[in-house]
């Protein structure tokens, strides 16, 4: 490819993408614009160079003493300053010839997230998503009336997604994120991310309105950024404990060879001792004191003179 032709290409790419680019921020007459988009081109809407545009309060009377007042230097690079137009939504008019210029209004916006295989909505309380199945996008707005400016594709809109370990994603599947034109209230992504060949881990997912900064100038909740939804994804239920399989064990007990002596302890028992008392059948008789000593003493004498005798 020569170098002429590659420039003719971008210069036509240029061309193409400067008119829708310039469309959403030209506002009309009696166009709407959101707090916090800046370098906007008004000077359709008749404000002069210089001058002063008013505000008559809600329910106000035009042409009465105005309830605020904002000085225009360049109506072709106007911004919409939260300090001074926040609490101030409705008309806006000039202030020479009380002319109808613009209508300002806050922006709103939240996100829903589907899962489109599974058919349920992923909301805050949702603890698991099954990793594989397709997730689709939807974007509540009211900055989606920026479709309503000449040439312009609609209201541009971002998804944030932040995946694990920090990582945020400029497209998922080929379909990119970043500054969606959005040009309905309810607006829907379809099935777009297919969720197989992603990390397990815990998600983040919110959406911001981009549309001429004013995500960045007026970062509310809700209002230019929605509230976060996150969610667990991986292939199995959380929620569900795994049964762990316990085996039987076997405890062997080892037997002694040999049994150790056991010792009876035998509580000792008083036996009770039988005394016999014998009755003598035989009365003896009754021995005269002094004759056995006498007999003794003859018999005693008897036997020594046997043995004299026998010598």
């Amino acid at each position: 490819m020569n170098k002429e032709y590659l420039l003719f290409l971008v210069f036509c790419l240029a061309i193409a993408i400067a008119p829708a680019t310039a469309a959403v921020n030209t506002i009309p007459p009696s166009g709407t614009v959101f707090i916090g988009e800046d370098d906007l081109d008004i000077s359709a809407t008749g404000v002069p160079v210089n001058t002063n545009i008013v505000w008559y309060g809600t329910g106000g009377t035009i042409g009465s003493a105005p309830s605020a007042t904002v000085f225009v230097t360049d109506p072709t690079s106007f911004y919409v300053s939260p300090v001074l137009f926040e609490g101030k939504t409705g008309p806006w008019f000039t202030e020479s010839g009380n002319v109808l210029a613009f209508y300002v209004q806050e922006p709103q916006i939240s996100i829903r997230i589907f899962d489109e295989t599974a058919g349920f909505e992923i909301t805050k309380s949702t603890v698991w998503v099954p990793k594989g199945d397709i997730i689709g996008f939807q974007v509540d707005n009211t900055v989606y009336i920026l479709v309503n400016r000449l040439g312009s594709p609609g209201a541009p809109v971002t998804i944030r997604i932040r995946g694990p370990d920090g990582i945020e994603y400029s497209a998922v599947d080929g379909f990119q994120l970043n500054d969606i034109p959005v040009n309905s209230p309810n607006y829907k992504t379809g099935p777009v991310w297919s969720t197989r060949d992603y990390a397990n881990g815990n998600y983040m997912v919110w959406a911001e309105s981009t549309g001429n900064d004013m995500n960045t100038n007026y970062p509310r909740e809700g209002l230019t950024i929605s509230q976060k939804v996150t969610f667990l994804m991986q292939s199995t239920n959380p929620l569900i404990t795994p049964t762990q399989t316990t085996l039987p064990t076997t405890i062997t007990t080892p037997i002694p060879t040999t049994a150790p002596p056991t010792t009876l302890t035998l509580p000792l028992t008083s036996v009770p001792t039988t005394v016999e008392t014998t009755v003598p059948t035989t009365v003896p008789p009754t021995t005269t004191p002094g004759f056995g000593l006498a007999a003794s003493l003859i018999a005693t004498a008897g036997g020594l003179i046997l043995a004299l005798n026998r010598k």
